[in-house]
């Protein structure tokens, strides 16, 4: 597909509709649901789940489920790589035919790897620092708090 990625239709509403386009009603886009999360996440990965799932509540739906678990599993190998980093430095010698060789660790490209996919992940899910900042305002249960909507329960 060509040009620019659809926006999800909550975090489209939730940011205002600028241009007075119709836009399809989906069902009630700020009901909570209770994303649920598998049993098989590591320690990183579970605290990341529980910190996004509360962060991104009010845009998150049960199918936001995949996307938020290929961001925790980013995030984890992230944190663990940038470990190995910490630890041995960027860098390692091997011996070669003309002598030592200065090699950059595996672990950086997992670190950069994993950085762009969990970068990719939270774009989807709307929690990029450019989605996040065009949210005008969280409104409440009533979407009658909504910039615009009040006009029609006049």
């Amino acid at each position: 597909m060509k040009g620019r990625k659809p926006k999800d239709i909550a975090l489209k509403l939730l940011q205002g509709n600028a241009s007075k386009r119709p836009v399809p009603q989906t069902g009630d886009p700020f009901v909570l649901e209770d994303v649920p999360k598998p049993d098989n996440l590591d320690p990183l990965a579970s605290a990341e789940w529980d910190r996004l799932t509360q962060d991104l509540a009010p845009i998150l739906c049960a199918a936001s489920r995949g996307m938020l678990l290929c961001a925790v599993n980013a995030f984890s190998q992230l944190v663990s790589a940038d470990k190995v980093i910490q630890e041995k430095g960027l860098t390692y010698e091997t011996c070669g035919e003309s002598g030592p060789i200065i090699r950059m660790r595996p672990e950086v490209r997992v670190r950069d790897t994993a950085r762009a996919a969990y970068h990719k992940a939270l774009t989807e899910l709307g929690a990029s620092p450019v989605s996040h900042g065009r949210v005008k305002r969280l409104p409440d249960n009533n979407q009658t708090d909504l910039p615009g909507i009040a006009k029609f329960f006049d």
